[in-house]
């Protein structure tokens, strides 16, 4: 029987934690970091995402940040190839892997065996449905997902017209539902699945709140402006959570009280989807935030490691 090289995973919500573990857990092993998130993986968008820091990434290694530029096209399948040779490349040198973030699809398709089809972007199509949200607005393309795919319509909110398009692009090229050519093989690694979470969903969401004023007082609101300079309302920025209401701030659709306001509703909004996704993976070993002392969780997941090894 074929052993499984082992691979940690921390997953959970926006704002729980995810981070500090991993750097703490990968301070006291050879290990490196492979971020799973589907917006840290561009380049200049480091404040609003809450990218580690350049003094964490000089600290621990990391990979699979700043792969693409915001006006740029980064899919799932990517994602799987790029990260599995990551993962590898920390393999060969005798480290750990520890993949964090809190992309459910990106961790499901590279640690949970989900094959997704790599499909060309086809500028045409994507053009024209464009300009089906412009013109109908977004509900209307969201339909014509439906008609297609009512799985993935079921799955990707109304106002997500990246992955909505991506959808339709997969499922018009392919002649299929994007839902049903993703399909399952033997998972490549041994997971250690670690989920952070907080019992007293309050404390979540205050702790989003903290540091979403910490994210302006960084400079945040300069960075959204900054990106819309040079790239533009690219996709990346109209999709993300805090640039897209920053970006409607800047162009006067807004009040900066109302910007404030949604985008930190919005990140709970995000927390608790992501909640819902990890919730459906029963290999997860849940960890609550506000029941365990932060010096005493780190030690409980090295633990687990070290039980795993053995």
């Amino acid at each position: 029987m074929t052993v499984r090289p082992l691979v940690v995973a921390i997953v959970g919500p926006t704002a729980s934690g995810k981070t500090a573990l991993s750097l703490s857990i990968s301070e006291r092993l050879p290990a490196e970091i492979v971020a799973c998130d589907s917006r840290t993986i561009y380049r200049y968008m480091d404040i609003g995402t809450a990218k580690p820091s350049a003094a964490e990434r000089a600290h621990i290694r990391h990979h699979m940040l700043d792969l693409v530029d915001p006006d740029e096209v980064y899919t799932v399948a990517q994602y799987k190839e790029d990260g599995t040779k990551a993962i590898e490349d920390i393999l060969s040198r005798g480290r750990l892997p520890i993949v964090v973030g809190g992309t459910g699809f990106y961790a499901r398709a590279l640690l949970e065996g989900l094959e997704i089809p790599a499909v060309e972007p086809q500028p045409e199509l994507r053009t024209s449905l464009r300009e089906l949200a412009d013109t109908e607005g977004r509900p209307a393309l969201h339909k014509k997902l439906a008609e297609l795919d009512p799985v993935s319509a079921a799955r990707i909110g109304v106002n997500d017209v990246f992955r909505i398009i991506r959808a339709i692009e997969v499922s018009v090229v392919c002649g299929r539902p994007f839902s049903d050519l993703a399909r399952r093989v033997p998972p490549r690694y041994d997971t250690l699945w670690i989920g952070l979470t907080a019992a007293n969903r309050s404390i979540l969401y205050e702790a989003i709140r903290r540091r979403y004023h910490d994210q302006m007082a960084q400079g945040m609101l300069a960075e959204v402006e900054g990106l819309i300079n040079r790239f533009g309302h690219s996709q990346s920025v109209m999709n993300t959570v805090n640039y897209c209401e920053l970006a409607t701030y800047l162009d006067g659709g807004m009040t900066r009280a109302e910007a404030d306001q949604l985008c930190v509703r919005h990140n709970c909004q995000l927390a608790r989807r992501q909640l819902i996704w990890f919730r459906a993976n029963p290999l997860i070993n849940w960890w609550c935030v506000d029941e365990i002392a932060s010096d005493e969780l780190p030690e409980a997941v090295l633990r687990l490691i070290e039980n795993r090894r053995n």
